[in-house]
């Protein structure tokens, strides 16, 4: 049980709220194929080595960029893997805008809970909530708008916004907390990977919440989670 009810809850979204395989496992894939067909050799290997997937068991490492990297990170990888091929940088960031193409989130956005209410009844307990995520802004605002939710989320602190190292650095749960004027102590962070246990750990909060929804298992989260759980719904078993 939390030593005190948190006065902010903070939330990863792919793998804990939304069903990370169904919004990004096949996007990679699509992706990568895009960009075999752009540049005409099959570099889908080369991709998936570098974005942590496997092409036959459609595995997602939890460590993996594909997990945790930004969206500018993972187009600056496609651009390193297709250059070899004989590309320039710049015709390389062409292909890689125009193969991109970003999940839909009213089309690839599963929730894995019912998060809205889920998140009525945190507010009801009187207290905030905030996403912090590996995803970029516009496409997380998006998502909350079509999960119901955009309204009870008080911050989101996302892969692009500026000034912000990208987890496991603590500065988007500093980022939230200071703009909803939470103390770190007073919050806790829950999330499907190691990435997100450490941040919240980095950042201090009162307890980093593992879930096995998403990436990762037990055993991936149990060196720094201060709970794990199957899914977000089963937070009120800890709560005061």
């Amino acid at each position: 049980m939390f030593p005190r009810a948190p006065q902010l809850v903070i939330f990863d979204k792919d793998g804990t709220l939304i069903d990370f395989q169904q919004m990004w496992g096949r996007w990679a894939i699509g992706f990568a194929e895009r960009m075999s067909v752009a540049i005409g050799h099959d570099v889908r290997a080369f991709f998936a080595e570098a974005y942590g997937y496997d092409l036959v068991t459609a595995h997602i490492d939890p460590t993996g960029r594909l997990a945790i990297a930004s969206m500018a990170h993972m187009q600056q990888v496609a651009v390193q893997i297709v250059v070899p091929y004989g590309i320039t940088v710049g015709a390389a960031y062409v292909l890689v805008q125009q193969a991109w193409q970003t999940p839909d989130p009213a089309r690839d956005a599963v929730p894995l809970v019912d998060v809205l209410a889920l998140f009525t009844a945190i507010r009801a307990k009187g207290a905030q909530i905030a996403v912090a995520t590996a995803d970029d802004r516009a496409p997380t605002l998006a998502t909350l708008a079509h999960l119901g939710v955009a309204h009870l989320v008080g911050v989101v602190a996302c892969a692009d916004d500026a000034g912000i190292a990208p987890k496991p650095a603590p500065d988007k749960i500093f980022a939230v907390c200071r703009a909803l004027g939470v103390a770190p102590h007073d919050a806790i962070m829950l999330g499907d990977t190691p990435a997100d246990m450490l941040m919240g750990h980095n950042a201090g909060v009162m307890a980093q919440i593992g879930v096995t929804s998403g990436l990762s298992d037990v055993s991936d989260l149990q060196p720094y989670a201060s709970y794990i759980m199957p899914t977000v719904a089963e937070l009120w078993q800890y709560w005061p």
